[in-house]
């Protein structure tokens, strides 16, 4: 049994999920000026743990990071967000939790998910996965942030 751990969140883990997010996209706000879509609002958190969506990410039994998942339309599913607390990071928590995602539900053929354009050890990191850059876009056409989308496919 792998030492890292999905676990489904509970409404109760809301607040630490989301105050973990905080703490983890910290260096996201302090580059971009801002944090992700909805990790500030504490009712987003509990409406993806209410539809079954959020993970908690466990290392030997301790909270290390939070993960959530969306269904696409093409039978995919989007990474909405991962993220492993500091301390918790090169341990392989985040190959192991990359590893358990693509066997979350035997129905998906592929996996897509979105990382800002300056975080190149994400690039690195999913890139060694099998994952492979799709494109990249602007959320906001006035502000130079850009955003990469990447995909693995896992079955035809």
């Amino acid at each position: 049994m792998s030492e890292t751990q999905l676990v489904l969140a509970t409404k109760d883990d809301a607040a630490l999920l989301q105050d973990a997010a905080l703490a983890a996209f910290q260096e996201d706000f302090n580059l971009y000026g801002g944090f992700p879509p909805n990790i500030e609002s504490l009712d987003w958190f509990e409406a993806q743990i209410e539809n079954k969506q959020f993970y908690k990410i466990l290392y030997k039994d301790t909270f290390a990071g939070g993960f959530c998942i969306e269904d696409t339309d093409d039978g995919g599913m989007d990474i909405r967000y991962i993220y492993i607390a500091e301390g918790f990071q090169n341990k392989g928590v985040g190959q192991s939790v990359m590893a358990q995602a693509e066997t979350l539900r035997n129905d998906i053929t592929r996996i897509y998910l979105l990382t800002p354009y300056k975080a190149y050890r994400n690039h690195y990191f999913y890139e060694k996965l099998g994952y492979q850059k799709l494109g990249e876009f602007h959320p906001d056409p006035d502000d130079e942030f850009r955003v990469f989308e990447y995909q693995k496919c896992l079955r035809e």
